[in-house]
């Protein structure tokens, strides 16, 4: 169902995005190492991901990785036997091969009825995650280990996964690695695209965005989604939506949710609904950094576009002091590579309506 809020898995629940999709398959199946899916919150990145690895019909670890705040051991670990428990029930075809070569892994046991996965935690023998890479490699068949929200990773104190990642790339050729950021310039920082200094600066990788629907797009979006349901929703509301939405395709299924399964027809409750939701997003954001400069900033842009000038004006004006200029580049910089705000003619803007909307209740 196209207005499912849940992640989409199958060919016919994703809208459109056929250009992506088919990139994304293509470089799933071709030669492409390191293949990268970036794009704005709410953009169709995890299923843009989940439908190309079903479509493309290779064998693949699905892990998602939006971890807590102090990402432990545990945490991780607990994310991959749920993704590995996924990969033998799913991947039967080569059960044997894997069973054979896990084997002779310290830390993890394979059952046969029902296929499942158990991992040592503690001890000696808990499971070590550079050695799970190298026996999915002995597996002999092209395996993909996908991250989503791969940014996360650097919050992992206890394991380098750009070093690792590095290593897959070089040394272990049935891997191939797909990686996802919502937090594009965290990633690429995560990453070292642009870092000489970093494990996997140089390494060729292959990118697929997501984008913005048009106008049109979203129109037939929410158009199909209400026929599919088989409830009619009046066109100068959905308009409303198209406007007030931007084309976000998360943004515009909550609405189309919301107005078919539950039953609001009130768009101004939907979208202080969608609104509450984001504010609570950006509390969390801002709370991590302890700093209410990121609140004053996000309530200036909440206003309308601001060049850097302004900005630093602004946040002057509240503290009551001169802020030094290179403190103020920062700020900005780190808001960007969040994904929460984009530079556009010389301005700053809150990329997301909705965020901009909550912004101003910061």
């Amino acid at each position: 169902m196209l207005f499912s809020p849940e992640p989409k898995s199958r060919r016919e629940d994703l809208f459109d995005f056929k250009y992506e999709l088919s990139n994304l398959v293509n470089a799933l199946r071709g030669v492409d190492r390191l293949i990268v899916v970036t794009g704005l919150r709410r953009t169709g990145k995890t299923s843009l991901m989940r439908v190309a690895l079903n479509e493309s019909g290779v064998h693949y670890l699905y892990i998602d990785v939006r971890l807590s705040v102090y990402a432990n051991y545990w945490d991780l670990m607990n994310l991959i036997i749920k993704s590995l428990n996924d990969f033998v029930s799913r991947e039967l075809s080569i059960f044997d091969k894997i069973r054979n070569v896990f084997k002779g892994l310290s830390g993890i046991e394979i059952t046969l009825k029902p296929p499942s996965v158990r991992v040592k935690f503690r001890g000696r023998e808990r499971l070590n995650i550079g050695d799970l890479f190298v026996k999915l490699n002995e597996v002999g068949e092209p395996v993909v280990v996908a991250f989503d929200e791969a940014q996360e990773l650097r919050k992992v104190n206890w394991l380098r996964f750009d070093r690792l990642f590095a290593y897959v790339y070089d040394n272990l050729l049935n891997i191939k690695l797909l990686l996802s950021g919502s937090q594009v310039g965290l990633l690429y920082d995560f990453l070292g695209i642009n870092n000489p200094s970093a494990p996997l600066f140089g390494r060729a990788y292959f990118e697929v965005r997501t984008r913005r629907l048009s106008p049109d797009e979203a129109l037939e979006f929410l158009e199909r989604g209400f026929n599919e349901v088989g409830i009619k929703c009046p066109g100068n509301l959905m308009k409303r939506a198209v406007d007030a939405f931007d084309g976000i395709i998360g943004w515009l299924t909550y609405f189309g949710y919301s107005y078919s399964v539950n039953n609001l027809r009130d768009f101004d409750e939907i979208l202080r609904a969608a609104s509450l939701l984001a504010l609570d997003e950006l509390k969390n954001l801002v709370s991590t950094f302890k700093s209410t400069r990121y609140a004053i900033i996000l309530r200036t842009l909440a206003q309308g576009p601001a060049p850097w000038r302004v900005i630093k004006h602004r946040l002057e004006d509240y503290e009551g002091r001169s802020i030094n200029p290179a403190t103020v580049s920062q700020l900005l910089s780190t808001l960007v590579k969040l994904g929460i705000i984009e530079e556009r003619d010389g301005e700053y803007v809150i990329s997301d309506p909705v965020y901009r909307l909550a912004a101003g209740q910061l």
